[in-house]
């Protein structure tokens, strides 16, 4: 007997697996991939609700190394303008470089890792792990295969618990660890984290913590709005 969770990731590896395989690899081209993210933004409006703004005339250059945090109330356009350095966006008026490649391009989105609060994209009849081999055959820059990398990345975060269940069946805090662990898929060059931290114990939080401390050579773009975690970053920018 097929198992239904493995067949609902076959199906959907099989609709998805094209749309990626032809994607130029240019990742591993030190000179195109240049050494910083420079934001430029004259405008940044509010995504579909047209009320005008979130902010104008943000410029900033984030080099390999960086951690910067996003601050400000709900609403000034911190996860809007993660999404627009992730490329499923894009900002009113300006340009956002990541690594010599415009926001959004093949290019740019190879070396991007996300992290969304409030995660809705995940398979809630598979489990974790399934989950996270799904998105990982996805990644063509993967140092093993997708099915070792998850392993090894599960055991270094600790969240083999987690990933055994299916995530229908997982808190929210549980699902906020999987999502962390899906950003670092294929080693990013920048990590984009949308209040990674929210919903997490103080051990996960340590955890989570640890994983990008030794993950020197990212650049870290963090929006949150607890204090310690812009303590542990190098940079801050205020919206709003």
């Amino acid at each position: 007997m097929v198992d239904k969770g493995d067949g609902l990731l076959a199906f959907a590896h099989r609709s998805m697996k094209q749309t990626f395989a032809r994607r130029p690899d240019s990742s591993q081209d030190p000179q195109l991939r240049g050494d910083s993210v420079q934001v430029a933004v004259s405008r940044l409006r509010r995504a579909f609700k047209r009320r005008g703004d979130v902010f104008s005339d943000l410029s900033f250059v984030a080099h390999r190394g960086d951690r910067i945090a996003l601050t400000g109330p709900n609403g000034s356009g911190k996860s809007t303008l993660l999404r627009c350095l992730a490329g499923s966006m894009k900002p009113t008026s300006g340009t956002i470089d990541i690594l010599g490649h415009p926001a959004g391009s093949a290019e740019a989105r190879d070396l991007v890792g996300m992290s969304l609060s409030q995660e809705r994209s995940f398979f809630l009849r598979l489990t974790g792990e399934q989950n996270l081999a799904y998105f990982a055959s996805l990644r063509r820059s993967l140092p093993a295969s997708p099915k070792h990398h998850v392993g090894a990345l599960l055991e270094e975060l600790e969240a083999w618990p987690i990933a055994r269940q299916r995530v229908d069946r997982c808190s929210t805090g549980m699902i906020q660890q999987l999502t962390f662990a899906r950003s670092l898929l294929g080693d990013p060059d920048v990590l984009l984290l949308d209040e990674p931290t929210r919903s997490l114990d103080k051990d996960a939080i340590e955890r989570l913590w640890a994983a990008l401390d030794r993950r020197q050579h990212c650049i870290l773009i963090i929006a949150t709005h607890r204090d310690d975690d812009v303590g542990r970053c190098t940079r801050r920018i205020a919206l709003g």
